[in-house]
C-alpha cells in the first residue's frame, strides 16, 4: 500500500471514508489499499457516528469476509467496477440471510433466502455490503422513524429531517458511512433526503433497473410498478453513474425490467421551471436559480419553459397509490403501523380517494396524455428541466405528525416530487449549496431511458457549486 493511502487508511474517519466511490474502487484494483483497509474503516467511522444519527440498523457480519473474497479476486486479475466500494443496502430490499423488516416490528422476521438483483448485481462488481438503512415503516413517510430502530437524524442538523423514506441511506452518506447507497423511489424517497442531507441521487425511469424480494408476500401491486424504482444515492453525480451502470444489470427476475441501451444524446439545452402546489420557499428559488448560472457557466443554454400540469400528475399519483393501498394492504398497514402511518393514509384519502374501475382507466389515459406532453417537449425543445425537488426545503424532524393539516401541506409542497413518481421519467437529485445551514438542491428531469443526459447535468452543477460535506462532529 503506498504511504498516503496507508496514512488514510490510519486516519479512518477523516481519510478512506470521504474517498468517492471510484477512487476506492481505483485504488483497491492497484493494490495499493485492500478491501479490508477500506471496509475497516467504514466499520470504524459506524462504531463512532453511527450511534448519534440512526443511519445503519444492522452492520453486514460478513463484511470483512466479502472484502477478503474482493482483494482475493483483485490479486487473480479480477476487473471489477465497485472494487472494494462499501455500500449500504435499504431495510425494505431483500439481502441474503437478513430480515427485510421495512421499518416494522412485525416483519423482522422475514429472512431472505436470496439477494434481491440490484443486491447481487453491486457484489458481482465487487461492492461490499456494509450494512443496512433506516426506513419508516412500509417506507411510507417523507421522515425516517419507525417503532422498531427509531429515528435518523439529519447529520447536518439533528433538528432536522433526513427525509424518508431512504432517509437512513442519505444520512449514512453525508455522514461518512458507506461511498455508495441503495435507496428507492415510489413518493420521491431518494431525491427528497439526498435534498434534506446534501447529497445526489437518481431516480431512474420505470423498469430500468430490477425490482424483487423473495421476501414480499405477493406480487407488486400495478400502482407500485408504475411508480417505485430502485436508485443509487452518492456523495457525487459521478458516483451515481457509476453505481446506477452497475444497478441495471439484466435478469429475469423482475418482468417488467427492460434492458435498455443508454442514452447519452443532448444538446446542453436546459429549462427551468420554478414547480407547482404553492408558492415556493425562497430558498427552494434560490437553488433553482443556482443550479441555472452554474449550467450556464458551463455552456449549457439555459430558459424559462412551461410544463404540463404538474398539480394534475401528483393528485392521480395519490389516486394511484391509495387505490393500491385499499385494494391490497390498507387494512395491515393500519393493523401493523403506527400511528403516524394512520395519517398518511388519511391523507391519501383526502388527496387522491380511492379509483373504481371506470375512474383508473381515465386516470391511465391522463398519464400517456401528460407523458407524451413531457416527452414531446423533452426532445423538441430542451434536453432537461431543472425545478424544485419540492416547494420547501428540510422541515423540521417529526413535523409530518403535528396535524394532519400540517401533513396536507407538505403533500402539497411536494407537488414537484410526486409527479415525476406518476410519470415514470428519470429524475436526478443534486445540492447546490447551503442556506442558513441547511442543504438545499434541485431536480433535473430527462426524457425517458436519459438518466446520463440527467447526469450530465448533475455533474455540470457539481463541477460549478462542488460538494457539500455535513459537519463531522455529530
Amino acid at each position: 500500500m503506498a504511504d498516503s493511502d496507508r496514512s488514510d487508511a490510519a486516519a479512518g474517519n477523516d481519510g478512506v471514508v470521504w474517498w468517492s466511490a471510484s477512487a476506492t474502487a481505483a485504488r483497491v484494483a492497484a493494490r495499493s489499499v485492500t478491501a479490508v483497509e477500506v471496509i475497516d474503516a467504514h466499520l470504524a467511522r459506524v462504531a463512532a457516528v453511527n450511534g448519534e444519527i440512526n443511519a445503519i440498523t444492522r452492520i453486514n457480519p460478513h463484511a470483512r469476509a466479502e472484502a477478503e473474497a474482493v482483494d482475493l479476486a483483485v490479486a487473480n486479475g479480477g476487473e471489477l467496477a465497485l472494487a472494494g466500494v462499501p455500500v449500504t443496502i435499504k431495510d425494505n430490499v431483500d439481502v441474503a440471510g437478513q430480515s427485510t423488516p421495512n421499518g416494522v416490528p412485525a416483519f423482522d422476521v422475514n429472512v431472505a433466502s436470496s439477494d434481491a438483483p440490484l443486491v447481487a448485481s453491486l457484489r458481482a462488481a465487487g461492492a461490499v455490503i456494509l450494512g443496512r438503512t433506516n426506513a419508516p415503516e412500509f417506507s411510507w413517510r417523507w421522515h425516517t422513524d419507525n417503532p422498531l430502530f427509531g429515528p435518523t437524524r439529519n447529520p447536518w442538523d439533528a433538528q432536522l429531517t433526513p427525509g424518508g423514506s431512504s432517509g437512513g441511506a442519505s444520512a449514512a452518506l453525508a455522514a461518512g458511512l458507506g461511498c455508495l447507497a441503495q435507496g428507492n423511489d415510489a413518493g420521491g424517497s431518494v431525491r427528497w433526503p439526498a435534498t434534506c442531507t446534501g447529497v445526489s441521487a437518481l431516480r431512474p425511469t420505470i423498469g430500468r433497473i430490477a425490482s424483487h424480494n423473495v421476501t414480499a408476500a405477493g406480487e407488486r401491486p400495478w400502482g407500485i410498478e408504475l411508480a417505485a424504482v430502485q436508485g443509487p444515492m452518492a456523495r457525487s453525480a459521478a458516483d451515481c453513474r457509476a453505481m446506477f451502470e452497475v444497478m441495471t444489470a439484466s435478469t429475469w427476475r423482475d418482468p417488467s425490467f427492460v434492458p435498455a441501451p443508454f442514452d447519452r444524446h443532448h444538446q446542453k439545452r436546459v429549462g427551468w421551471h420554478l414547480g407547482a402546489g404553492v408558492e415556493p420557499h425562497p430558498d427552494v428559488v434560490g437553488a433553482v436559480e443556482s443550479a441555472c448560472t452554474a449550467l450556464a457557466d458551463q455552456g449549457w443554454t439555459v430558459e424559462p419553459v412551461t410544463v404540463p400540469d404538474l398539480e394534475a400528475s401528483a393528485r392521480d399519483w395519490a389516486t394511484l397509490i391509495n387505490t393500491d393501498f385499499h385494494v391490497t394492504n390498507r387494512s395491515s398497514m393500519v393493523e401493523l403501523g403506527s400511528p403516524g402511518i394512520a395519517a398518511m393514509l388519511d391523507v391519501f384519502d383526502r388527496r387522491g380517494p380511492a379509483a373504481d374501475l371506470a375512474e383508473m382507466y381515465q386516470l391511465l389515459a391522463r398519464r400517456a396524455a401528460q407523458l407524451r406532453a413531457w416527452q414531446r417537449l423533452l426532445v423538441e425543445d430542451v434536453d432537461v428541466v431543472v425545478l424544485p425537488v419540492a416547494m420547501e426545503p428540510a422541515w423540521p424532524a417529526g413535523d409530518d405528525l403535528t396535524s394532519l393539516a400540517r401533513l396536507e401541506e407538505i403533500f402539497v409542497a411536494n407537488t414537484p416530487l410526486v409527479a415525476f413518481n406518476f410519470l415514470g421519467l428519470p429524475v436526478a437529485a443534486q445540492p447546490t449549496g447551503v442556506v442558513r445551514g441547511r442543504p438545499t438542491g434541485v431536480q433535473i428531469v430527462a426524457r425517458r431511458f436519459a438518466e446520463h443526459v440527467a447526469l450530465d447535468a448533475a455533474e455540470a452543477i457539481e463541477s460549478a457549486l462542488g460538494h457539500f460535506r455535513a459537519p463531522t462532529a455529530i
